[in-house]
């Protein structure tokens, strides 16, 4: 048996139609020292009834079933559990190639790595390629087959503009990260998780490789596509606020402006959604918080010139209207 252990953690919740294509699949990992952590997030349709007939053929599946709270909460209660040296997380409705594990374990040899990025094939199952905003899943060109520091990786990613912060996209040194959890009851969560990873040790290191080790599928109703309302906004503001407290949030570096620039975005992102939710208007209370946020990430002159549109959409049907008169 191999001698590095790996952690499979599934957090489940109403995916009956998915569940067994993605056990199968880490089942049939040709890594062979695994065992697969399912916490089944308080189901209501058939999940736990699957996931104990996949328990019964196999040993190394661990299934507990907690009251419903989220992904989150799902998720830390599997890494209580796991026992493993490396972690994956897996979607319990996404599933891996049968060589995800054993292909990174071996640039963990290779590299003396903390962390294995990959790159992603994302399929639409029953939603149109309209219904949410899919990021480039290719890892950039720039980064593929390197191994650096993980806070030059973040900050290579944010330049690039190439930054996934999908906690499924990579496997992990549990150890190494000292007591780094899933904030709890948010949407989101994984922009906070995986940049904490990345930033809050200064000796981590990355290794970014080509291939295409995890199968996102985009289907009706997931996190993704279902339709956006409050707790949407929440989620990008609480990343914001808790990132903000990072140290290097305030350091006048280039790691420290990477971060602040997507803490930005995130904020961005908090504005677009309220206005999305509420016909297009901004409330007090959700500018205000903005205003205040949008200031401790230090924004140059530049930055601001695009940031206050966010703040204040008003202006942007101000320069339409006065675009108008001037054409006349």
């Amino acid at each position: 048996m191999s001698s590095e252990k790996v952690s499979i953690i599934i957090p489940v919740y109403n995916v009956e139609q998915y569940l067994a294509e993605c056990l199968n699949s880490a089942i049939r990992q040709d890594h062979d020292n695994i065992e697969i952590i399912a916490i089944n997030d308080g189901s209501t349709d058939t999940s736990l009834s699957i996931l104990e007939e996949f328990r019964t053929k196999h040993e190394n599946i661990i299934v507990k079933s907690i009251p419903n709270q989220g992904l989150s909460v799902a998720r830390n209660t599997g890494l209580e559990i796991a026992t493993g040296e490396y972690i994956l997380f897996l979607d319990s409705d996404d599933f891996i190639e049968q060589h995800t594990v054993s292909t990174c374990i071996e640039h963990f040899r290779r590299h003396r790595t903390d962390i294995v990025f990959f790159s992603t094939n994302v399929f639409f199952d029953g939603a149109s390629e309209d219904s949410c905003s899919i990021t480039k899943t290719e890892r950039s060109t720039a980064l593929q087959n390197e191994s650096c520091s993980a806070r030059f990786f973040f900050t290579q990613s944010i330049k690039l503009g190439r930054y996934q912060a999908s906690a499924c996209f990579y496997i992990y040194k549990k150890h190494k990260m000292g007591n780094i959890t899933f904030y709890p009851k948010i949407i989101y969560e994984d922009n906070l998780f995986t940049t904490r990873l990345l930033l809050e040790n200064d000796d981590i290191k990355v290794t970014c490789i080509t291939d295409k080790l995890y199968n996102r599928r985009i289907r009706p109703e997931s996190i993704m596509t279902q339709k956006k309302h409050e707790n949407h906004v929440n989620g990008f503001l609480v990343v914001a606020e808790e990132l903000l407290k990072l140290d290097l949030a305030k350091e006048k570096s280039e790691t420290g402006a990477a971060l602040n620039q997507f803490i930005q975005a995130m904020l961005r992102k908090a504005s677009l959604t309220h206005r999305l939710v509420y016909d297009g208007r901004l409330s007090y209370r959700i500018r205000q918080r903005l205003i205040i946020l949008y200031t401790k990430t230090r924004p140059t002159p530049t930055r601001i010139k695009k940031i206050l549109p966010n703040i204040f959409p008003e202006l942007l049907a101000i320069k339409k209207s006065i675009k108008i008169f001037n054409t006349q």
